[in-house]
Order: structure tokens, then C-alpha cells, then sequence
């Protein structure tokens, strides 16, 4: 590989090593081979650095980089880019894993379609002991029973569709923003505020650059998740505001997603009709949500 790749891979990660050396073997063994990996390691106190320091040697596509002290996983985020010079930019999260041709996939689709910004795809769901998860074919996992309890993502907009209505789609269908681990094309990214150093911000990002151009969703499950005790979403408010940014003194829930939606609206040229739908949608999913609440507080009341 000579020059600059056209994909840079960005794998932020704190005291993985449990799952990286599988991530990086899915990463490593794609059909598309012509991207670099940047590894930031956010002081990791277990065997991580060992484990990519191992692979670095092994592998000329693989760089390391180690901060000094654990700065959160937002601003790690962020870092892992900072280091990107590729057209083409994805991030990888150390407990997931890919198909042999995700890459080729996602990287297809967005050369067969310019104006997108993202392409990301369905997902494979794993258990910690490897049994995988039913999906329907609406991106639903399936319970025991095979009824759905949960949407994954909403499927990608036809062409032409109003930024209005993408970001519309963010709000109130991408429960789980696995869409941040698409392939985006690096210059929309970079016109986006990045990743916010508060829980949720990953939601504010999808929606900024929902707002430059349309995703496409891919129907193969190429993306493979890993569902286990660590991840964010099953630990408290005040233990997942540490998670992404230890220097940040949590505000009340939603106070700083909220605010983040409101500055969705600096991004990209919006005609004002189009940026006064936006700030409606806000309005509105910020006040179901706040019923929603409610409603909880209420019923575990009773």
C-alpha cells in the first residue's frame, strides 16, 4: 500500500482486549484491503496495548496511538479522526465485528451514489457466548416468540429527499445509531461538530449529517454487534456521562441532547423553510420525550 488509502478506519478504545483481537481479524481479513487502521488507545489498564502492538508489527495498515490519561470516549471519538487523510472515513467499535465484504459493500454504494454521505448496513447481533440474535426483515430483533421488540434503524430515503425530512428520520427512528459505524465520506464529516462530550451525542451527529446528504442502508446484516454486560447503554445515566467524558459534569438526562439538536441547525445551507422544519422537529421529539418521561415517573408511581 503506497500514499494515502482511500478508507481510514478510526477504532477508539479503553480496556479491550476481550474483544479487539477478534474486531481487528474481521477488520484485517475484508475483501477491501486498501484502508489504514488507527488505533487510540484511551490509557487502557489491561492488555489492549499489548494486543495492538503485536498486530501493528504484523500489519502495515495498522497505527497506534496511546493517550497519556482516559479522556472519555466522546473526545476519543474525535481524536481517532483527527488523525484521518482519507476521502473515505469509518469508525469501528472494539467489540464489533465485520463480514468479510462490508467493506467492499458500503464502499460501493457510496460510489454508486454521490450524494450520499453514509452507508452503513443492518446488523448481525451477537450474544456474549456467540448465539446470534433474529432480526426480521424490518430490522427488528425478534424475541423468543418471533415478535419484534425493537427497531434497529430506518431504512434509507430515496433520492432527492428534502434534508428535512432525513434528519426527521434520525430523530424519531435511529433508536440505535449503529449508522455511526457506516463508511461516511470524510468531507461531510469534518462539516458536522464531531462527536459532543455527553451521552447520546452520537444521535446529534447522525442527525448533522443527515442534513449534508442521504444514507444508504444496506439490507445484508454485514455490520456484526456484540450484545454483553459492557456496553453503555445497560449502565446508569451517571456512570455513561463518565464513559464519554470524564472532564464534563453531567446535566440533567437529555439537557445537553437537546441542546445539541438545537445547534444541529447551524450545519450545512439550509433554505430557511427547510431550517424552520427542523427546528419544529426538535420542538416536537423534545417534547414527547419530556411526556414520555412523565408518564414513566407516573406509572412507577402507582
Amino acid at each position: 500500500m503506497t500514499g494515502i488509502p482511500p478508507l481510514c478506519i478510526g477504532l477508539p478504545v479503553y480496556d479491550g482486549e476481550a474483544y479487539l483481537p477478534a474486531a481487528l481479524d474481521s477488520l484485517l481479513s475484508q475483501s477491501f484491503g486498501d484502508f489504514q487502521v488507527v488505533i487510540s488507545d484511551n490509557a487502557s489498564t489491561d492488555a489492549t496495548a499489548e494486543i495492538c502492538r503485536d498486530i501493528a508489527a504484523r500489519d502495515p495498515r495498522l497505527r497506534y496511538s496511546r493517550t497519556a490519561r482516559n479522556i472519555g470516549a466522546g473526545p476519543n471519538f474525535n481524536r481517532v479522526f483527527a488523525f484521518s487523510q482519507s476521502p473515505f472515513f469509518k469508525w469501528m467499535a472494539h467489540d464489533d465485528m465485520l463480514a468479510p465484504h462490508a467493506l467492499s459493500q458500503m464502499m460501493a454504494a457510496l460510489a454508486d451514489q454521490p450524494k450520499a454521505v453514509l452507508a452503513h448496513s443492518r446488523l448481525t447481533l451477537v450474544e456474549d457466548g456467540g448465539q446470534a440474535l433474529d432480526v426480521d426483515d424490518h430490522g427488528r430483533i425478534l424475541d423468543r416468540h418471533g415478535r419484534p421488540f425493537h427497531r434497529l434503524e430506518p431504512p434509507h430515503l430515496a433520492e432527492g429527499s428534502r434534508p428535512s425530512q432525513r434528519f426527521g428520520e434520525v430523530l424519531r427512528r435511529m433508536n440505535w445509531c449503529t449508522a455511526i459505524f457506516g463508511v461516511m465520506r470524510t468531507n461531510a464529516l469534518r462539516r458536522t461538530h464531531l462527536h459532543g462530550s455527553y451521552y447520546e451525542a452520537d444521535r446529534v451527529l447522525l442527525a448533522e449529517l443527515a442534513l449534508l446528504g442521504r444514507f444508504i442502508q444496506l439490507d445484508e446484516p454485514v455490520i456484526i454487534k456484540r450484545c454483553h454486560a459492557g456496553v453503555s447503554v445497560l449502565k446508569p445515566y451517571a456512570e455513561q456521562a463518565r464513559m464519554i467524558d470524564p472532564a464534563v459534569a453531567p446535566l440533567p438526562k437529555g439537557v445537553r441532547l437537546r441542546l445539541g439538536y438545537v445547534r444541529t441547525l447551524t450545519v450545512g445551507r439550509l433554505t430557511w423553510s427547510e431550517r424552520m422544519a427542523c427546528a419544529m422537529m426538535v420542538l416536537r421529539v423534545s417534547l414527547r420525550n419530556r411526556l414520555s418521561l412523565r408518564i414513566i415517573s407516573w406509572l412507577r408511581a402507582l
